[in-house]
C-alpha cells in the first residue's frame, strides 16, 4: 500500500528570480535599455527571491541555490544599471 503523496515543490519563484537576474544583468550594461527593461526586471527578481526564499524556509520549494543566484544577480544588475544611468546621464 502506497504513503501519502506529497504535493511537488513549489519552485517557481526561485526560478523567476534566477531568469530574471540573468536578463537584467545582460541589458545593464546597454544604456537606454537599462533603464527600461533591467531595472524593472532586477527589482521583480529580488522581490521573487524574497519569496522563493521564504517558501524555502517553509519547506515548500526546494532550489535554494536558484533563489539566492536570482536575488544577487538581480542586486547586481541594479548596481550596475545605477552606474550605467550615472555615468550617461551626468
Amino acid at each position: 500500500m502506497p504513503g501519502p503523496q506529497l504535493p511537488p515543490p513549489r519552485n517557481g519563484a526561485g526560478l523567476l528570480s534566477l531568469v530574471l537576474g540573468i536578463f537584467a544583468c545582460g541589458f545593464s550594461v546597454i544604456p537606454f535599455a537599462s533603464e527600461f527593461l533591467a531595472v524593472p526586471a532586477a527589482v521583480i527578481a529580488v522581490g521573487a527571491a524574497f519569496v522563493g526564499w521564504d517558501r524555502i524556509e517553509r519547506g515548500i520549494a526546494t532550489n535554494r541555490a536558484d533563489t539566492i543566484a536570482g536575488g544577487i544577480l538581480g542586486a547586481l544588475a541594479l548596481g550596475v544599471a545605477t552606474l550605467v544611468y550615472l555615468a550617461t546621464h551626468s
